[in-house]
């Protein structure tokens, strides 16, 4: 609504079935845009293809990776997907933050990625770029790629934020943008102090 929308066009991966907790089902089935869907997982890919049966996807039963034929820029390559598409939904409970920073070929309109929002505002990590790990980021280091690639960060939900590039910030009327403005994350957060004898303790969330 803010930006306009330029080509139609999604990218999203850890796609699931295509629909089950999806940031472009919306769009593909009632917005009939184009979209590139990627999901690894066999099961959930046949899926993923009954039901995009009548829409304009293009499918791929791939992990998407951060070096090798499955990076992000060759996958979009064998599509006619253009390099400003309006939207990409990262979700892979993992290498989200190095998946961006590889993205190189393609600056999309709108970037939704998924941060792990049991980490404090003030905290910088990133898991090491390795697949069978599920650490995930901070929203702090997700704000300083996002700067260091040319997007501002305009909106949050419990664990993604969203970004759009710095030149349609001045668009969305935020006046202040800095982290702890955009995103409270005292409700998830864990914190780990200790007592006069050594003994750790942690309080807040606990949940595994």
């Amino acid at each position: 609504e803010i930006m306009g929308v330029n080509n139609r066009w999604c990218v999203e991966f850890g796609a699931w079935d295509g629909k089950h907790l999806s940031n472009t089902w919306n769009l593909i089935a009632n917005g009939k845009w184009s979209a590139v869907l990627m999901e690894g997982n066999a099961k959930r890919f046949e899926q993923l293809l009954a039901n995009h049966a009548d829409h304009d996807v293009n499918a791929f039963n791939e992990y998407v990776t951060i070096s090798g034929d499955s990076r992000l820029d060759l996958i979009l390559r064998r599509t006619k997907a253009p390099s400003d598409f309006d939207v990409l939904s990262i979700d892979i409970d993992g290498n989200d933050w190095h998946v961006w920073r590889s993205l190189e070929g393609y600056r999309p309109r709108i970037v939704c990625i998924e941060f792990n929002p049991t980490i404090s505002n003030d905290v910088y990590f990133v898991q090491d770029p390795d697949p069978a790990i599920n650490q995930g980021c901070s929203l702090l280091a997700l704000i300083e790629l996002g700067k260091s690639k040319g997007y501002e960060l305009v909106a949050t939900t419990s664990w993604d934020a969203i970004f759009v590039p710095a030149e349609f910030f001045e668009s969305f009327n935020i006046s202040d943008n800095s982290i702890d403005a955009m995103y409270s994350p005292h409700t998830r957060e864990t914190r780990l102090f200790q007592g006069y004898d050594g003994t750790f303790f942690a309080a807040g969330n606990l949940t595994v």
